[in-house]
């Protein structure tokens, strides 16, 4: 499973992770996944597992690709942090109640989807650098007592077979332009806006004071 940042502390994080191979019950329309653990993303950055829940729990909603202005396409239950990891059930609507999430239950039974991506949001005070034995700072950050925001099913950058696959499923046009991204220069944008973001985050750094022991 990979677990990424994919976005700086200029306002929502987002945790990537890739859904097992195991991770999917067909019959109840549930997908479970390790959303988060301690171990050092390919960013350097450390997310604790000292995870704030109770907001997120109040609506535990589960979104497509966070958009909320669309309605959800299920629920998130249960939801704890296991051996300090957080685990979740992420629970797609009842057959019929929502076509889209139908639609899309119907990519991630195929494998076509397999991504999960969890939004947090942590106080600046709350952002420590990581230094090494030397005391200099790595280039990476640890995230501590991070607030659950929203949970998403996200997709995947459009190809050829993830195509073929989801036109031999009977979507239509209209579901698949949604799911996939249809123009690599969208993906080239969003590139360098995180670019933008990570250099934002350097120099947010630079105020942050780690809190003493």
């Amino acid at each position: 499973m990979r677990i990424d940042r994919t976005q700086a502390p200029t306002g929502p994080l987002f945790l990537q992770a890739s859904l097992a191979e195991d991770s999917i019950d067909e019959e109840s329309r549930a997908v479970h996944f390790l959303a988060s653990d301690e171990s050092v993303d390919r960013y350097g950055d450390i997310v604790k597992a000292d995870w704030q829940l109770s907001p997120y729990k109040k609506n535990p909603v589960f979104l497509w690709n966070h958009d909320q202005s669309i309605p959800a396409i299920g629920n998130v239950s249960p939801i704890g942090v296991d051996n300090r990891r957080l685990m979740v059930t992420a629970n797609f609507t009842d057959p019929g109640v929502n076509p889209f999430a139908d639609q899309l239950f119907k990519l991630v039974k195929a494998k076509v989807i397999r991504a999960v991506s969890v939004g947090f949001t942590v106080d600046p005070s709350d952002v420590e650098m990581i230094r090494d034995a030397k005391d200099n700072w790595t280039g990476g950050y640890r995230y501590n007592n991070p607030e659950l925001l929203e949970l998403s099913l996200c997709n995947v950058p459009a190809n050829a077979h993830a195509l073929a696959v989801a036109r031999s499923l009977g979507l239509s046009n209209g579901v698949i332009s949604r799911a996939f991204v249809p123009d690599a220069l969208v993906e080239q944008q969003r590139s360098k806006i995180f670019r933008e973001l990570v250099g934002a985050r350097v120099r947010l750094a630079k105020n942050y004071r780690p809190r003493s022991a």
